[in-house]
């Protein structure tokens, strides 16, 4: 038994990077932040680097600091909406290859 939650156990079932992208877009903030480490270490083992820049810029937001009006710097908004739509990108395609049907 391990210590992980087994939303991120759930990760590292995963058989595809299109599981793993979908893993990613749904998993909750909290979750990624709380097991960084461990969903850092599945990504590398799988040999994800998108996912991992999804994740890196998904802390950056959570833990950085904001703006005045409470934004975070326009930098950091592209290259985390940049991270997202490329999961997307591949969750799609892998839904097409095995026939599913993705919705946004």
């Amino acid at each position: 038994m391990t210590a992980l939650l087994p939303i991120v156990e759930e990760l590292l079932d995963a058989t595809d990077d299109a599981a793993r992208a979908r893993w990613i877009l749904n998993a909750p903030l909290d979750v990624l932040l709380r097991d960084q480490m461990a969903i850092r270490a599945a990504l590398q083992r799988a040999g994800f680097q998108p996912g991992l820049t999804c994740l890196a810029t998904e802390i950056a937001a959570l833990c950085g600091t904001r703006c005045d009006d409470g934004g975070h710097p326009i930098t950091l908004r592209v290259s985390r909406e940049y991270a997202r739509l490329q999961l997307v990108e591949i969750a799609r395609r892998g839904a097409r290859a095995g026939g599913m049907n993705v919705s946004n």
